[in-house]
């Protein structure tokens, strides 16, 4: 990958402390990733979103549950491949059962929400901390933890014995046996975007460009003013352990994004770049100008070198 091991090379790397991505966005953001509502941050980047000032909102994503070994392991969406028609069959179901609970919303097949009526007192675990954990570990804490933990019994209940689920064993498919619930906290009130312009395609970093007032744009390399573009590409394949995805994915970013970037610099079209990778080791500041082109000491350097740095 020449672009990227050309950026590397002139860049000026920073080490800072270790972040989630997430939590390292909603700080960049000016929110509190220990209080805000994850849940009404994503569900503002759905279509339609909802009021900003919402904050009771929980994620109520839709999981298998499986034992591996003597552990209860979660797999999420990602490996179920469930239809549009089998979320809103399911979903109609939890509404009809749980009416009492609240109102369970479906804007798309991997993505699920639960608007309760009586807003929790616990501390839910996000599902990016669950998959491919014993579940066990991952459990709810606080003060009504346990009727959470009981409604989600109820829900399994419920979701093993719908026909979607047995049609969907029928066919060799895992069943959609539990919902994860997480995200609860405060409306993200009082955020407020780094820059003028950002450019997002999950609906998480959606919303909260929305949470800040901004219309978020698509993803491309063709800027014509300050902006921050949030990649997430390599956040799936890396959840997942899929070394062959995530090297597909960054084979997509060097030609998509690294190969023009650098091209924009050598022009001038581009004059400052800035490249933040969080993550569980440590986040990773890169910053590079156009001027640092002239710099012809500076060898390329590449992904793995740069690895090496952080031992």
């Amino acid at each position: 990958m020449p672009a990227l091991e050309r950026l590397l090379g002139l860049a000026r790397v920073r080490r800072a402390a270790a972040a989630q991505p997430e939590r390292w966005l909603q700080r960049l953001f000016g929110l509190d990733p220990d209080t805000v509502s994850a849940a009404t941050l994503r569900r503002l980047g759905e279509a339609p979103p909802v009021d900003t000032a919402a904050s009771g909102w929980l994620c109520a994503d839709p999981v298998n549950l499986h034992f591996a070994r003597e552990h209860l392991i979660l797999a999420d969406a990602a490996t179920l491949a469930i239809a549009a028609h089998e979320a809103a069959a399911l979903v109609g179901t939890l509404n009809e059962v749980f009416a009492e609970l609240g109102r369970f919303e479906a804007p798309a097949p991997d993505r699920w929400y639960l608007l309760p009526h009586t807003p929790p007192r616990t501390r839910f675990v996000p599902l990016s901390e669950a998959v491919g954990r014993a579940v066990a570990r991952c459990l709810p804490e606080g003060e009504d933890a346990g009727d959470w933990q009981r409604l989600a019994n109820e829900i399994q209940v419920v979701l093993h014995n719908h026909p979607i689920n047995r049609a969907r064993e029928h066919a060799g498919q895992a069943p959609v046996n539990s919902l994860w619930l997480w995200g609860h906290g405060t409306a993200p009130n009082g955020a407020q975007a780094p820059l003028a312009v950002v450019q997002a395609d999950t609906v998480e970093t959606r919303g909260l460009a929305k949470a800040a007032g901004l219309d978020p744009q698509p993803p491309s390399p063709a800027l014509t003013a300050p902006t921050l573009t949030v990649l997430e590409t390599l956040a799936r394949p890396a959840l997942h352990l899929d070394l062959e995805g995530w090297r597909a994915a960054l084979g997509a970013l060097e030609r998509d994004w690294f190969a023009p970037l650098l091209a924009a610099l050598r022009v001038g079209r581009l004059r400052t770049l800035q490249i933040s990778a969080p993550g569980e080791r440590a986040t990773l500041e890169l910053r590079l100008s156009a001027r640092d082109l002239w710099k012809f000491w500076l060898r390329p350097r590449s992904l793995d070198a740069l690895h090496n740095t952080l031992h």
